[in-house]
């Protein structure tokens, strides 16, 4: 049975599950780095530093934050998605921008009112008229919010990521990493000698052995998103935008199914959604 036609949720904690286990053994190199740093710190100085807690802190922190992301969204969710707007330079929306984003909304209530709307959205500075969903936060780019086309369509797709658990699931497989590994401040520690150390320790060693079939997973997810905003009366529009805004600029990509990218082939994604039932308004009230 191939990944595509496997519950989606299932094979998504199954994925995370693995992966879990796989960064729990760095976790405890981690650790073990951390305490004999630390001990070596209160032997020479004396100081008396609570070296157990902390290297366990350093070593099992980010599986513990991962696993609130997964199980505990509200608590988690808000402040990965904050921080998403802060380390991609985005900024809150000007008020055209809002009321273009408010009448999108509008539209999609048509076919659903009880849509759920992201926790919070941020602006990007990008000509493009894309957008992105991550933990419970949606990133809209300028380029969409000018555009008198396709942003209920581009939005409907985001939500149905958002709507499902692709949102937190990212969110937490993002947190395993110790991202700040790759600071300049730590730049020695990526050093010839201590390379592979510093790449195991990070997380980014297990994660790599585990990329292709998070990508084949993630590939499914944007038919499952495309179906969302097919329900919502969007598929039309939204085959029409991937036509004219992705199709010219793909190219092909050897053995696409064993591959890093992140998306499928547009062009499969627009044959799926002309074959989505057209729905009418009110079809989900």
């Amino acid at each position: 049975m191939s990944i595509a036609r496997m519950s989606s949720v299932a094979v998504g904690l199954v994925l995370y599950t693995i992966t879990l286990a796989g960064q729990a053994l760095s976790g405890f190199v981690r650790v073990l780095s951390a305490y004999i740093v630390l001990a070596l710190i209160a032997l020479i100085t004396s100081w008396p530093i609570p070296s157990n807690p902390i290297a366990l802190a350093i070593g099992f922190g980010p599986l513990v934050i991962s696993l609130l992301a997964l199980i505990c969204p509200p608590l988690i969710l808000p402040i990965d998605g904050r921080w998403w707007e802060i380390s991609s330079g985005g900024r809150p929306p000007e008020q055209d921008e809002q009321e273009a984003f408010e009448r999108a909304i509008d539209e999609l209530r048509e076919y659903d009112r009880k849509l759920r709307v992201p926790r919070h959205w941020f602006v990007a500075e990008e000509p493009d008229r894309n957008a992105a969903a991550y933990a419970s936060t949606m990133r809209v780019d300028r380029g969409l919010l000018e555009s008198p086309y396709a942003i209920a369509a581009v939005i409907a797709h985001e939500l149905g990521h958002l709507n499902s658990s692709d949102g937190r699931l990212a969110s937490a497989v993002r947190l395993m990493l110790l991202k700040e590994m790759r600071t300049p401040a730590l730049y020695p520690l990526w050093s010839l000698p201590f390379r592979g150390l510093a790449w195991f320790m990070s997380g980014e060693a297990v994660l790599s052995f585990m990329v292709n079939p998070w990508e084949m997973y993630w590939r499914s997810r944007e038919f499952a998103a495309d179906q969302y905003a097919a329900r919502l009366g969007q598929g039309p529009a939204l085959a029409s935008t991937l036509e004219r805004d992705s199709m010219p600029y793909e190219r092909s990509i050897p053995r696409m199914r064993y591959s890093r990218a992140t998306h499928p082939y547009t062009k499969q994604r627009v044959a799926k959604l002309r074959a989505q039932p057209q729905p009418h308004p009110g079809d989900q009230q």
